[in-house]
């Protein structure tokens, strides 16, 4: 079986060292400690940024310390410039709004490092069936592969 590929937005992040909802700081704890132990392959817009300059985020030590246990990957330097015109895309037909570009670079960074999912806790411009939708049917038009938008309570593994 292929290992599944996640990539895993700042907002994981936030809520794995957040303890202000002990559910979603349970959920991204959890998912960050399956990554190495299970069959999945996941990057971080963090990583990217600190490597590429792709995105102006950048994770707290912290985080940076939960992403190297996690043995998060990092993103291939080609993907920076597609990347931000597939964003562009996104916004110009009005799927994700402009001033909200970077949910859109997301969403685009997952789609061109043939993310099986996008894993986030943002459920207004990424984790919502109507934005899915529409950018895999641009995607489709693109010859792109399809994108799930999800949360992590979709791709932890139960039992673990």
């Amino acid at each position: 079986m292929k290992k599944l590929r996640l990539y895993l937005d700042s907002s994981i992040f936030g809520w794995s060292l957040n303890q202000s909802n002990p559910g979603r700081f349970a959920e991204a704890n959890l998912l960050l400690k399956q990554i190495p132990k299970e069959n999945l392959l996941a990057l971080t817009p963090g990583l990217a940024s600190r490597r590429l300059n792709l995105h102006r985020t950048i994770l707290p030590r912290s985080s940076g310390k939960k992403a190297e246990s996690a043995k998060l990957k990092a993103v291939a330097v080609h993907i920076r410039t597609q990347a931000n015109k597939l964003a562009q895309t996104y916004c110009e037909r009005k799927i994700v709004p402009v001033d909200f570009e970077a949910d859109a670079f997301h969403i685009a960074m997952a789609t061109l490092w043939n993310a099986d999912a996008l894993v986030s806790y943002n459920f207004q411009y990424i984790v919502n069936l109507e934005i899915m939708v529409a950018v895999n049917k641009i995607n489709k038009e693109l010859d792109l592969n399809e994108i799930f938008l999800c949360q992590p309570q979709e791709v932890i593994i139960s039992g673990c």
